[in-house]
C-alpha cells in the first residue's frame, strides 16, 4: 500500500515523460536527419517511456513472474491511460501539423532552434494536460489502499480477539 505522496509523485512522473515524448519528439528535428544525435534523442525518449511503463507495471509484472493470477485493471485506471493516449496525440499532431511554418518563423526572428522551443512548448502542454488527470486518479488510489489498510487492520484485530 503506497502513500498518498508515492501515488503523486508517480502521476507527476508520468506526465513529465508524456510531456518528455512528445516535447523530444518534436526538439530532435533540429538535429540531422538520420544522425547519431537525433537517434540517441528518440532512444532516450523511448527508454524513459518504457522505464514509467515498467514502474507502472510493476505489480502485475511481480505477480506474472510469481505464476500468480493477474488481477483485473481498474476501469479508471483504463480511462487515465485512454485521456493520457488522446492528449499525447492530439499535442504531437498538433504541433506537427504547424511546426514547419512556425519554426520558420523563429528561424527569421533569430532563434538557432526553433523545434527546441516549439517541442518544449509542447511538452509542457501535453504534461499540463494530463497531470490533472493522473493527480485526481492517484488521490483515488491513495484512498483506495487506506481504506484496503484499515480493513486489513480490523481483520488483524478480529483474528487476535478470536484466538484470545
Amino acid at each position: 500500500m503506497a502513500s498518498l505522496a508515492a501515488h503523486r509523485v508517480h502521476a507527476v512522473v508520468s506526465s513529465v515523460v508524456d510531456g518528455v515524448a512528445v516535447g523530444g519528439a518534436e526538439a530532435a528535428l533540429d538535429l540531422p536527419p538520420r544522425s547519431a544525435a537525433r537517434w540517441r534523442v528518440y532512444l532516450a525518449v523511448m527508454a524513459a517511456v518504457a522505464a514509467d511503463t515498467v514502474a507502472q507495471d510493476l505489480p502485475s509484472l511481480r505477480r506474472a513472474f510469481q505464476g500468480m493470477p493477474l488481477e483485473p485493471t481498474d476501469p479508471a485506471d483504463h480511462a487515465v491511460l485512454r485521456h493520457q493516449g488522446l492528449v499525447s496525440t492530439g499535442w504531437g499532431l498538433g504541433v506537427t501539423a504547424v511546426h514547419r511554418p512556425l519554426a520558420r518563423a523563429l528561424r527569421r526572428r533569430g532563434h538557432r532552434r526553433p523545434h527546441l522551443l516549439l517541442g518544449v512548448l509542447a511538452g509542457i502542454g501535453t504534461s499540463a494536460c494530463t497531470l490533472p488527470v493522473r493527480w485526481r486518479r492517484a488521490t483515488e488510489r491513495a484512498a483506495e489502499d487506506a481504506a484496503a489498510a484499515r480493513m486489513d487492520a480490523e481483520l488483524a484485530e478480529l483474528l487476535t480477539q478470536s484466538a484470545d
